[in-house]
């Protein structure tokens, strides 16, 4: 489980900045892997409530008082990080976990450029046609994308295009669309690879991109 540095403490007038319905993402003291919660409630400065995990069958075992875990989420564009431990798991009426309620808490800025590696299906609409792509990296400001340039009906693009791209986000039902312009343009082995910047990015599409990034952020 990661020591979490720099913290900073809580400002116990305003209480800790989450929504009921938030995503946490939870990381337990003797499990290897990370597992995701909804957040349902608190008494401020007591405890807080969460949904049971999913996967909660391959944790159970490490959900017992006194515990330690990480909690992590995104409000508001930046990430919050706070240890805390178990108080107690409920089964009945309602599955849930009651959490300590933090003392200090960690808040970082995503990055709004950073390069993130990464696999997203998505389709670009652009010159009265639309093609098939692969997004390989994204971040707050842009893309960059990949396809094949071997189809008549494709005009290759260059810079200075505006273009829609759609992006098939993972756990995402629909796919999200957003404006871009095209600022650089490289061949690469028989494929176009295009350097995109986002442009009046609406929140339909920088909510699930910031929860997409929150989810690959390396927090070491």
């Amino acid at each position: 489980m990661e020591e979490l540095e720099g913290i900073l403490e809580l400002n116990k007038s305003e209480g800790i900045y989450i929504d009921i319905g938030t995503k946490v993402y939870l990381e337990i003291e003797g499990v290897n892997f990370s597992v995701t919660s909804i957040f349902i409630g608190m008494l401020k400065d007591e405890f807080m409530i969460v949904t049971l995990p999913k996967r909660y069958k391959s944790v159970k075992n490490k959900l017992f008082p006194a515990n330690r875990m990480v909690v992590k989420y995104l409000y508001d564009g930046s990430v919050y990080a706070f240890q805390t431990s178990v108080i107690e798991m409920i089964t009945t009426p309602i599955r849930a976990l009651a959490i300590e309620y933090p003392k200090v808490v960690q808040k970082r800025e995503l990055r709004n450029v950073k390069r993130n590696s990464v696999v997203i299906p998505g389709r670009v609409e652009a010159k009265k046609t639309e093609f098939s792509v692969v997004v390989n990296d994204i971040s707050k400001k842009g893309c960059r994308f990949k396809y094949l340039d071997n189809k008549s009906n494709i005009t290759s693009l260059r810079e200075g295009d505006l273009l829609r791209i759609y992006c098939q986000f993972p756990g995402v039902s629909d796919e999200i669309g957003a404006m871009a312009c095209v600022r650089n343009v490289r061949r690469e082995k028989g494929q176009l690879s295009i350097g995109a910047e986002f442009q009046d990015i609406t929140k339909a599409f920088l909510t699930p991109l910031m929860h997409f990034l929150f989810s690959i952020e390396d927090f070491s």
